[in-house]
């Protein structure tokens, strides 16, 4: 059982490995072939460069607030990316621009979640951690009822976990609000910029700017969903070696 689960791990992480490389050496290539594929792609380039006029001609920009806006009030109910609605945000606005409307409305959609939580509970998370063999990450996070702020900022930066889940889960514990918001904000500060910039950049898609920023956003989560693998696998193999469990009927009894 031990070494089989120990395989599932290895073979786990070795995918992921395998897979983050793959895509890493092939926006390399392209990396190092962006003026040839520029060039290449000239009337492809010049239609993005035409949109990207367009919109910046644009009478009112009230109504592209609104608009977006109005995409993030469908992402608290849909699995739409925040990454997408961060996008479209750096395509039509200033970087500066963008990243505050972004700031502001990804609060919003915090702020929805977490009080879904409050009042209604932790929905699937809830559910996914109360079964036993999660029961050390759900301890982990409740850190004694309390709620932890370090696993709220690494949710916050690791693309591979749910914006959403996390924090109806947080909501539910009824975590403090303003720490929440602050730490949740923080956390998601980085991926927001990297988000925002890959709008601001998409007009060109074979910019430098453009392949090194899908670099990072590749590299970072094969790292991060390679990691958490571990670390799911270490503490697996922790509670299968606790062998002796206190039980009512018997003194001790075995847990395989």
């Amino acid at each position: 059982m031990k070494q089989q689960k120990r395989h599932q791990t290895n073979l786990i992480s070795n995918v992921i490995i395998v897979i983050t490389l793959a895509l890493l050496v092939f926006l390399s290539i392209v990396l190092y072939n962006h003026a040839r594929l520029e060039a290449r792609f000239d009337m492809l380039i010049s239609w993005l460069n035409q949109i990207d006029q367009a919109v910046a001609n644009l009478d009112s920009y009230a109504e592209i607030i609104i608009c977006v806006f109005a995409l993030y009030i469908v992402k608290c109910q849909l699995p739409i990316p925040m990454s997408f609605l961060c996008v479209i945000s750096g395509m039509v606005f200033s970087l500066t621009q963008a990243i505050i409307i972004n700031l502001i409305f990804t609060a919003f959609f915090f702020t929805v979640k977490y009080l879904e939580g409050k009042f209604i509970g932790g929905g699937w998370t809830g559910m996914i951690l109360g079964i036993k063999q999660l029961h050390f990450i759900r301890e982990w996070i409740e850190f004694k009822g309390n709620g932890n702020p370090y696993v709220l900022f690494v949710s916050r930066l690791v693309p591979s976990i749910p914006l959403g889940m996390v924090s109806k889960y947080y909501g539910s514990m009824k975590y403090d609000y303003l720490y929440y918001t602050l730490i949740s904000l923080l956390g998601f500060l980085p991926r927001l910029y990297i988000y925002t910039r890959i709008g601001a950049a998409v007009y060109n898609p074979f910019s430098v700017q453009f392949i090194v920023l899908l670099m990072i956003i590749v590299g970072f989560t094969g790292i991060s969903i390679m990691l958490f693998n571990i670390f799911y696998g270490i503490k697996s193999k922790q509670m299968n070696q606790t062998l002796l469990i206190y039980s009512k009927k018997e003194k001790y009894k075995i847990v395989l």
